[in-house]
């Protein structure tokens, strides 16, 4: 490539240009995070003021460190239960399409059992009743 080739690349003249922010989607959980850190920052007062020590910066950095710590475990939950969410989608498409392909074999299983064994068309084509206490196999009627 050569200087001018270089020069138009690093001026964005060449190859792809950054879009814009369309959307942001929503966070998860805001409320459950939210009511989370109230409740950790109302403890950790709590225990300031239970100690007879007024809060300063050591009760501000435990209040970082575990903001930190709980939005942490926030992201992990939330993560596992998205690949739940994935895991169970994919086996509910496997089992459908395990289901189809079992009637589809069944039925192509049928349609050339009809073809190549002349009883199994005869029997397939009768129906069951019940004719003095006995089973009985009747020809469908033709309409």
């Amino acid at each position: 490539m050569s200087i001018f080739g270089i020069a138009k690349k690093g001026f964005g003249l060449l190859g792809k240009k950054s879009g814009t922010i369309k959307s942001v989607p929503i966070a998860k959980n805001l409320t459950k995070r939210r009511t989370d850190q109230q409740e950790l920052i109302k403890s950790i007062d709590h225990q300031y003021k239970k100690a007879g020590v007024k809060p300063g910066s050591g009760a501000s950095k435990i209040k970082k460190d575990a903001a930190k710590r709980v939005s942490g475990i926030h992201d992990k939950y939330e993560k596992a239960s998205s690949e739940v969410k994935q895991y169970n989608k994919r086996q509910t498409q496997k089992t459908i399409g395990a289901g189809a392909a079992a009637v589809g074999g069944i039925t192509g299983a049928h349609g050339v059992a009809k073809h190549k064994s002349p009883k199994y068309k005869k029997f397939m084509e009768r129906n069951i009743t019940v004719k003095d206490g006995k089973l009985k196999l009747v020809p469908y009627k033709k309409k």
